[in-house]
C-alpha cells in the first residue's frame, strides 16, 4: 500500500507541475460580470417549464441586472468552468452560435462556476468570446439552478420559462442552433 500512495503522490504533483508550466503569465484585462444578490431558494425545484431562477448580475459593462429583465429575449445560460475539459471545448461552439443566432435576439450568459476572476481571466483572454461571462465564485446561482455537473445549460424562452436543459457539452453549433431557434421571433 505504501508503494501505491507514492506513486499517487508523484503522479499528482507532476501532473500538477505540468499544469504550471502550461500558464502563461501574460494577462489581458477582459472585463467580466460578477453575480452580486440571488433572489430565489436553492430548495426550489427546477425543471422545464418552470420560471428560470431569478438573480442579479453585474454584466462587462458594468450595468447591473436582473436575469428577469432579459424577458422578450432568449437565454442561453451555460454553467462552465475553465478547469472543465468539456467546457472548454464547447466555448467556441456556443461563441459560433451565439454570432449565428444574436441578431435573432439570442443572449448568452456563461456563468463560470466556482473559479477565480484571474483563472477565467486567463482563459478568456485567449478566445475572443463576445458572449458575457459572470462569475459565480461562490457556486450559489448554480446550485439555485442545479447545475450539479459541467457543462450545464439552460434554455430560456422569451416569457421567462425553463424549455430546454442539458447536462453535458453540445458537440456542435449545428446542435445548439437546433435548440435554440424554436424560440426566437
Amino acid at each position: 500500500m505504501k508503494w501505491l500512495r507514492v506513486v499517487l503522490t508523484v503522479n499528482i504533483f507532476g501532473i500538477l507541475f505540468m499544469l504550471a508550466g502550461c500558464s502563461q503569465n501574460a494577462t489581458v484585462d477582459v472585463p467580466l460580470g460578477r453575480v452580486t444578490d440571488y433572489r430565489q431558494d436553492p430548495a426550489q425545484a427546477l425543471a422545464k417549464g418552470s420560471p428560470a431562477p431569478d438573480f442579479q448580475f453585474t454584466n462587462a459593462d458594468g450595468q447591473t441586472l436582473l436575469f428577469s429583465s432579459l424577458k422578450d429575449k432568449v437565454v442561453l445560460v451555460n454553467f462552465w468552468a475553465v478547469s472543465c475539459p468539456y467546457c472548454v471545448k464547447e466555448m467556441p461552439l456556443i461563441q459560433q452560435a451565439y454570432q449565428a443566432l444574436r441578431d435573432k435576439g439570442l443572449v448568452v450568459l456563461a456563468i463560470n462556476t466556482g473559479e477565480t476572476e484571474s483563472t477565467v481571466t486567463k482563459f478568456l483572454s485567449k478566445r475572443g468570446l463576445t458572449f458575457d461571462v459572470i462569475l459565480d465564485p461562490d457556486v450559489y446561482v448554480s446550485t439555485v439552478y442545479q447545475a450539479h455537473y459541467l457543462p450545464t445549460t439552460y434554455i430560456i424562452d422569451k416569457t421567462g420559462i425553463i424549455v430546454e436543459g442539458k447536462i453535458g457539452a453540445f458537440t456542435n453549433m449545428t446542435e445548439i442552433i437546433s435548440a435554440v431557434e424554436p424560440y426566437l421571433d
